[in-house]
Formats: structure tokens, C-alpha cells, sequence
């Protein structure tokens, strides 16, 4: 979805100009550009609206296919006109998928079901019937080449994957001696470095818990993926070339290969993976379905999901249901999620102290919220945290994940685009108006390999000796955290960091959210999902920006893409 007020028609139009000169068309001309209009706002597909005697004369055009040869587009049955490369992606995902979940399964015996007993032993006996779901996807999962883990925010899934990953080392080298080669990754450096993080501190945590039967599992734990990458490193990516280094003629090593946050994953990322993986290879994939869908085209995992809750995939698919935090958010975030006014409204009362809706009707009123915002005391947390600390970086990079605002908008008067500076103005004040100074965080906008920066990755400002550098986190290949400072005129293309995008912050949390809407009931980029995504980033207090009527027309209205997956799947409506 465009939010950024450039002219959405200018591609379309200029398109069909060109069609219609080199086909002599005008009907074929507008079928296109219907269909790169849909495409643009990430859709597979467009619905034309023409009559039964233009559609047929659109399937007898030389350009267009029905699906089983070569074309331009592709017009099916219903009267959907899909671009080939979308029509071929949806075809190539849903074949693969079929494949895998056909595969023969295993029988899990006495043994495996101790080692899953096991790695659930220190959950205390009152807590058991919670983590049942999690110890279902376990089980569940074993001997599967194709899986689907989804759920909320704080319900466990890189928990309940962790032991996944344990049981299957396991149950490999008790049959053979020979350890599972397996990969994690994320459609993003920011998700791949959180899930490197949450990997290894779930680690920690599952050693500690099992006590002395830690031994037993010591080479299981020795043989989990030392770090998360970007998927478009797994894969090798060469965008000059538009290509892959690992494709089905050269594919990847690994016996299983676990995606987070893989709603973000577009059609052209998931058919490039499922075509790279050996047909005996495992992919899990791990994600929350009712969070925004990928900037490119389709919405893989919500329709994956559609289909698996609507009894396709049978034992394939878990979604988990219960959350773990003690923050008082979960109800919130269900409430969100369910569209529910009512029980967001119960949810907002019953933790007054967690979070504030707060009433932006105006720029005047937003101006005055932030004047408030600039005066948190986490800013002052952060300028103590650089002011002299011999540990300033990690300091520095923990305090500026306590606070973040959100916006639906990156232009206009609630964009991003505004509110950086705004605050940006603000921040200078304490260090003289210097452009830079000790704090300012920067976000990428784009990938820039050889400076190993990529899109949504974030630095933070800060003193390197007597020069002033920008500082990044990274994991490097042992998964250990690591920092590396640039000086500021080697910076990539970079937007500041002081508010973010709903999208952009995908695949990150902070402690504190303000989420602003703006005030146009009518404006389409209002909906659920970017409602939801937006509320779950926060782990412990949210504020929503917003008029009364934006935040119900966020809460009513559903997006979905157009596509063909969920039929080429299966889908059976319930």
C-alpha cells in the first residue's frame, strides 16, 4: 500500500500507454494496467470488471495465457488477471507445499516422548495445561518436512521452536550419529538479529531449567544454529542479476531451515526458498498471520494459515493461543486482533497504568503530545546511558529500545518524514544544535552490501575518540553481538529513528509504544492489521494517538490481498 503521497497512477498509466502502442489494444492496455495497479499495492492479482464479450476477446490476445504456456498475464476462469511471474510464484509455492505435507510421517515412540517430557520439565506443574499447545507443536512437528508455528506476540513460539530444533539433533544423532545441518533465518537483519538473541537466551534459559539433564542433551544444544541471517543471505542473493545462488540446480545444504516473521515474506521470496530447499529438507515457518502482510506482493503465511484453520494441512499447522508476558498487554493485543471494540475498551480500563488512549483530533493536539514525549525520562536514561560510560554502546542500544513512536504515515503532517525532525529539533537543543550528537538513532533505508548495512537496520549516534560515528549492532557468524561504527559521511541513505513506520518496525519490540493514527476516517491505510501490529510491538506500555473514529475504522476494517494461493492450496471456506 502506498503511503508516501506520490502519484500511485503515473506507472499504470504510462504502462498502458506503451501496451496499447505495441499491441494496437486499448482493452488489453487497461487489463494491464488494472492488473500493475494491484501490483503496486501488493496484491497478485486485479478482478476486471468487463463484460463476458471483452474478457473473451482479452483470453484470445497473443499476450495473454491460460495459465499453461508463457504470457504476459494470465487471465483464470473467474476473470482475475494475474502477471505471470505472480501467477507462476502462487503456482510453484502451492506445488511445493503439497509435496511436503504429503510426505510420509513418523511415529513418535516411548522414547521421543520422554525426550519431549524432558524439555517441558521445568515448567511448573500449575502452568502445565498452558504449555500444552506448545508441547503439541513439538510433537506435532517431528517428522515433518513442512510446518507452520504461528501466534501472537508473547505466546512462545521461539521457545517452543528451540526445543523443536533440540529434539529433531536429538532424535538424528541417536539414529545415526550425524547431526541435522540446520539454518535460521528472517526477512530482515533487524528480525534475524532479534531471533539470534531470543535463540540464544532461550537456550540459556532451557539449560538452566533442565538441571542435571542437561548433559544428556549437550550435543543437541552444541549443534543448534549458532546465529540467524537475512534470508536473502541464505539464499545469496545477487540483486544486480535478480537471482539466487541457491536455486533447485544448486540447493541448499541444510536438512531444515526455520523462517521468523515470515509474514514479511513475499510470494518472489517464498517460491525463490521452497525452490532452493532438497525435497527432503524441512522448512518451519514461524510467524504472527494477523500482523501486517510483506511490502511485496501476496500475503503467504495469512493465506498458508486460512487454509490450515479452515481443516487443510492437517497436523500441520499450531497456532498458539496463550501468553506468557506479565505485561497487561495480552488483552489488548487479543482484543486488537479480534476487532473487538468492546473488549478493547475492558481491556484499556483494566490496566490504566500500561495503557493510554490518548485523543489527537489535530496538529494542534498532536503537537502537545509531543512536547510530552520529548520530555519522557527514557531520553534522559539515554544521555546518561553515552555521557562517559565506558559501556555507553550496549547501554546506548538498551535505552533507545525502552521507547519508540509509531506511525501509520511516513508523509504529511503525522508522517515519520515530520516528526523526526521535530523531535530531531528538540534532541539538538542539549548539545549546542550539533547536526549530530550523542543519541541520534538513524534508520536504513535501503541494503548497501558492501557496507553490510540493509533496509530497517538502525544505528545510534555516538563518540568514537574525538570524532562523533554511528554505531550498529550486528551478529556475527558465531552469534555473538557485536558493534561497528561508520563516520557519518559513510552513511548509506538513512531516515532518523525517532519515528518509525508501522511497517519499518516489524520484527522489533520496545518496552514503550505510542502509536499515532491520523485523523481521516477515511484514509486507506487505517486497518487491523496495521492497528494490531502496530499495539504488539509494545512490551509494557502503549499509547494510541488517535481520534475516536480513526481507531474504530482501524479496528473494523480488514485488508486482505487478492491472490489465487489459498485455492491452489485447498481453501475450503468453513
Amino acid at each position: 500500500m502506498n503511503t508516501t503521497g506520490a502519484d500511485t497512477t503515473a506507472l499504470p498509466a504510462s504502462l498502458r500507454a506503451w501496451v496499447e502502442g505495441s499491441s494496437g489494444s486499448r482493452l488489453l492496455a487497461r487489463a494491464l494496467e488494472v492488473a500493475a495497479q494491484a501490483e503496486r499495492d501488493g496484491h497478485a492479482c486485479a478482478r476486471l470488471e468487463a463484460d463476458p464479450q471483452s474478457l473473451a476477446e482479452l483470453r484470445r490476445h497473443p499476450w495473454i495465457s491460460d495459465g499453461s504456456t508463457p504470457g504476459a498475464a494470465v487471465i483464470d476462469e473467474t476473470g482475475r488477471i494475474f502477471f505471470w511471474r505472480n501467477w507462476v510464484h502462487e503456482q510453484r509455492i502451492a506445488e511445493a507445499i503439497r509435496a511436503r505435507v504429503a510426505s510420509a510421517e513418523i511415529a513418535v515412540d516411548a522414547h521421543t516422548e520422554g525426550a519431549i517430557e524432558a524439555l517441558f520439565s521445568g515448567v511448573p506443574a500449575d502452568l502445565r495445561p498452558r504449555a500444552q499447545r506448545q508441547i503439541n507443536a513439538v510433537r506435532g512437528s517431528l517428522g515433518k518436512r513442512f510446518f507452520v508455528l504461528s501466534g501472537g506476540p508473547g505466546t512462545g513460539k521461539t521457545t517452543t521452536v528451540l526445543r523443536m530444533l533440540l529434539i529433531r539433533q536429538r532424535m538424528a544423532m541417536r539414529a545415526g550419529g550425524v547431526p541435522l545441518a540446520m539454518a535460521l533465518a528472517a526477512p530482515t537483519g533487524k528480525a534475524a538479529q532479534r531471533l539470534s538473541q531470543a535463540v540464544r537466551d532461550g537456550a540459556a534459559r532451557l539449560r538452566d531449567a533442565l538441571g542435571e539433564r542437561a548433559a544428556d542433551w549437550q550435543a543437541a544444544f552444541e549443534h543448534l544454529p549458532e546465529a540467524a541471517c537475512t534470508l536473502h543471505r541464505l539464499l545469496g542473493s545477487n540483486p544486480r542479476e535478480d537471482r539466487h545462488a541457491h536455486d533447485a540446480e544448486r540447493p541448499l545444504e541444510h536438512d531444515l531451515v526455520v523462517v521468523d516473521e515470515a509474514s514479511m515474506v513475499d510470494l518472489g521470496l517464498m517460491r525463490a526458498l521452497l525452490d532452493a530447499l532438497r525435497p527432503d529438507a524441512a522448512l518451519i515457518l514461524v510467524g504472527d498471520p494477523d500482523q501486517l502482510v510483506s511490502v511485496g506482493e501476496g500475503s503467504v503465511l495469512a493465506d498458508i494459515v486460512a487454509v490450515a484453520e479452515a481443516g487443510g494441512f492437517t497436523g500441520h499447522h499450531l497456532r498458539l493461543t496463550e501468553n506468557w508476558r506479565t505485561s497487561e498487554l495480552g488483552g489488548v493485543y487479543e482484543a486488537v486482533r479480534l476487532g473487538d471494540a468492546a473488549a478493547l475498551r475492558a481491556a484499556v480500563d483494566a490496566a490504566p497504568r500500561s495503557v493510554l488512549l490518548k485523543e489527537v483530533r489535530d496538529q494542534r493536539a498532536l503537537a502537545e503530545l509531543l512536547e510530552c514525549w520529548v520530555a519522557r525520562p527514557e531520553w534522559a536514561a539515554l544521555d546518561a546511558a553515552i555521557d562517559g560510560d565506558p559501556d555507553q554502546v550496549e547501554r546506548a542500544f538498551a535505552a533507545l529500545r525502552t521507547l519508540q513512536l509509531l506511525t501509520a504515515l511516513r508523509s504529511g503532517p503525522y508522517g515519520s518524514e515530520s516528526l523526526n525532525p521535530w523531535i530531531d529539533q528538540r534532541r539538538r537543543r542539549r548539545y549546542g544544535d550539533r547536526l549530530w550528537y550523542p543519541g541520534r538513532p538513524v534508520l536504513v533505508r535501503g541494503n548497501d552490501y558492501t557496507r553490510r548495512l540493509f533496509n530497517g537496520d538502525v544505528g545510534i549516534a555516538l563518540p568514537e575518540g574525538a570524532r562523533m560515528a554511528v554505531c550498529f549492532e550486528y551478529t556475527d557468524e558465531s552469534g555473538v553481538a557485536r558493534h561497528r561504527f561508520l563516520s557519518t559521511q559513510e552513511l548509506p541513505d538513512h531516515d532518523l529513528g525517532y519515528a518509525l513506520t508501522v511497517h519499518k518496525s516489524q520484527g522489533s519490540e520496545y518496552r514503550h509504544v505510542a502509536l499515532l493514527l491520523p485523523p481521516q476516517t477515511e484514509h486507506r491505510i487505517l486497518s487491523r492489521q496495521l492497528l494490531y501490529t502496530g499495539v504488539s510491538r509494545a512490551k509494557a506500555g502503549l499509547e494510541i494517538w488517535s481520534d475516536p473514529q480513526s481507531l474504530a475504522k482501524a479496528l473494523a476494517r480488514v485488508t486482505e490481498r487478492a491472490g489465487g494461493l489459498r485455492e491452489r492450496l485447498g481453501y475450503r471456506p468453513a
